[in-house]
């Protein structure tokens, strides 16, 4: 039985390293170029999975989606009773422009997750699951799951990642907010949000969700409460070599910690733990850490950012 449903995009990703992000009507060489597999919701399943927790993948792929994916995803443990294959569609793809300062750009075909608005709900694992997490992916299917999941009492985490800039409105995320218990974001993604609900400080958002878990990057990351606000320290990377995925490997290590029992200020320890592991080398699933590892990492972080 999973203790983690996870809504959005299994991707395969073509990472792009550049010295920086080029200009528009300029050109840039590019020092190398990796295909990796990735995918928001995948990428936080596979974490997951290697770190003890029982993990759902909720995804929409093409036939094209390569065999050796699968394989992995299988061989880790993620449970894909809810992974669509649709043969009219290809799987969803990204190019990922990642510059030396560690910004990136991205480009993404939708493929199979593009026109899901009407798709027959999957609620197989979810409705097993203590929580399900709602990324990337169109957010009529993601309003329609979450008022099912909201009206069995499942515990949500709203995390629209980079699409709030450009795929939700101020509407559905309004209404999505309502429903979530949680809701996951990085700086720029907080700011969008502030925007879609008219708030001028992330504390207004208290009016709609009970907590916020912001992701700040160099700078750690804060748990945001009507009680007030949590810092939370980086944990120390071995070599820091990029960061596509650092945010889903956050997320998987706070899931891991829930799944022990832990509060919410040490699963977001945790959560900053893991994240470290996915600077190390390149792609989002190339250093999966075990729990063991995650533990010996967290007993070396700082008690205060």
């Amino acid at each position: 039985m999973p203790f983690l449903a996870v809504y959005g995009h299994t991707n395969i990703d073509h990472i792009l390293e550049v010295r920086h992000l080029p200009g528009p009507d300029t050109s840039m060489d590019v020092r190398s170029h990796e295909t990796l597999y990735g995918g928001t919701a995948a990428n936080v399943c596979v974490r997951a999975a290697c770190l003890g927790v029982p993990a759902a993948l909720c995804s929409f792929v093409g036939a094209d989606m390569p065999v050796g994916f699968r394989a992995l995803l299988e061989e880790k443990g993620v449970d894909l009773r809810d992974l669509v294959v649709r043969q009219d569609k290809g799987t969803p793809t990204v190019w990922i422009i990642s510059a030396a300062d560690q910004h990136q750009v991205a480009y993404v075909y939708q493929g199979a997750m593009g026109d899901i608005d009407d798709a027959e709900l999957r609620l197989n694992a979810a409705q097993e699951a203590q929580w399900a997490h709602m990324m990337t992916g169109r957010p009529a299917y993601q309003l329609r799951v979450m008022r099912e999941l909201h009206r069995q009492g499942k515990k949500l985490a709203l995390d629209p990642a980079q699409e709030i800039h450009h795929i939700w409105n101020a509407e559905q995320f309004a209404e999505a907010i309502e429903l979530a218990d949680v809701f996951f974001c990085n700086e720029s993604e907080l700011e969008s949000a502030m925007r879609h609900l008219g708030a001028s400080r992330p504390e207004e958002l208290l009016g709609s969700v009970d907590m916020i878990i912001n992701t700040l990057g160099k700078r750690g990351s804060r748990i945001i409460t009507k009680g007030g606000e949590i810092t939370i320290p980086i944990a120390k990377a071995l070599r820091v070599i990029d960061p596509t995925g650092a945010g889903d490997a956050f997320r998987s290590g706070f899931y891991a910690g829930l799944f022990r029992g832990k509060e919410i200020e040490e699963a977001a320890r945790c959560g900053s733990a893991s994240a470290s592991f996915a600077l190390e080398e390149k792609g989002a699933m190339s250093c999966l850490p075990s729990w063991g590892a995650l533990e010996e990492r967290l007993r070396e972080m700082p008690d205060g950012a």
